[in-house]
């Protein structure tokens, strides 16, 4: 019953995680990200103003606009119950499992990480918006989502021991998933990158076509697409040697990776070529970024002894 309150706890935190990942990627693609000007409050209130009167005085008014406004800060609000819930799964780490310092230093760990990550959410709004801040945030949002699945995976294996008792263990396939892990991780990354350099080219530039922004990038633009075809070679090979393994959880999410980059590229090309909503690169990051999860907890299952 303890290890699966834990297992509760670390599942609802992830998913409010991968959730505060989603509303950041809102954020983005709807230019909300000065949305509030201020941090922790929005406009000087700690609920944000729904009309121009509730502007404190020092603040500029005219930066305000109620939809990007209640955007940004609801983003800060799910941030928060991430926060909230990641505590919660310290109390029950640090009650029941001090002594399996797997679990306990998943959730320190986590705590650790969503601590520093809203302390950055902070720098990424008095800095407006830094390109370097806003990159690092979401590689602490991406280590925070792969340590919580760590949390996940490693409960969930205490809970069904005898189902991993007997588990092959491949230390090439192994060593492929954390090659896989690393350059996901880049590519994501090298997105983040792009975009923001077409919106800087862009603002400086209003009259460019969309072919002309991307003319304007410098040569690493084919990174992504090249390391995006590399990750679907490679998400095949680990397909391959996947299908037939006993675990029904294995061979799902190794399916499930493949069919993810997929779509991935195909999101991405599609991008390239025709003007598709905002929505699209929102879901084309927010995908992206469960792979991350899912691909520490394949090597998990395949390449470490399970929770005794």
């Amino acid at each position: 019953m303890k290890k699966q309150l834990f297992f509760q706890s670390a599942v609802i935190s992830t998913i409010l995680s991968y959730l505060v990942i989603f509303a950041g990627g809102l954020v983005r693609v709807s230019g909300a990200g000065m949305g509030c000007p201020d941090w922790p409050r929005c406009f000087g209130r700690w609920i944000p103003p729904t009309n121009i009167d509730q502007i404190p005085s020092h603040i500029d008014a005219t930066s305000f606009n109620i939809v990007l406004a209640w955007t940004e800060y609801s983003n800060r609000l799910i941030g928060v119950s991430a926060g909230f819930s990641i505590i919660i799964l310290n109390i029950i780490a640090i009650f029941y499992f001090r002594k399996e310092l797997k679990l306990l230093s998943a959730a320190v760990l986590s705590l650790i990480l969503v601590g520093a990550n809203g302390g950055l959410g902070a720098l990424v709004v008095s800095s407006v918006l830094d390109p370097f801040l806003v990159s690092l945030h979401m590689i602490l949002a991406l280590i925070l989502v792969s340590v919580l699945s760590y949390a996940c995976i490693e409960s969930y294996k205490g809970i069904h021991l005898e189902q991993f008792k007997d588990i092959e263990i491949n230390r090439t396939l192994s060593n492929s998933l954390i090659v896989f892990w690393i350059l996901i991780v880049i590519e994501i990354l090298l997105g983040t990158g792009i975009r923001t350099n077409l919106e800087f080219i862009s603002i400086e530039n209003p009259l460019l076509s969309k072919g002309e922004l991307l003319n304007a990038l410098d040569s690493y633009k084919y990174l992504h697409s090249i390391l995006g075809f590399s990750l679907l070679f490679l998400s095949i090979y680990i397909y391959l040697k996947l299908r037939n393994y006993k675990l029904y959880i294995v061979r799902f999410l190794g399916t499930f990776t493949l069919a993810m980059i997929i779509v991935q590229i195909f999101l991405g090309e599609m991008m390239i070529f025709f003007e598709l909503p905002q929505l699209t690169r929102l879901f084309h990051t927010w995908g992206s970024s469960w792979l991350v999860g899912i691909i520490i907890i394949l090597y998990n299952c395949i390449s470490n002894e399970y929770v005794k």
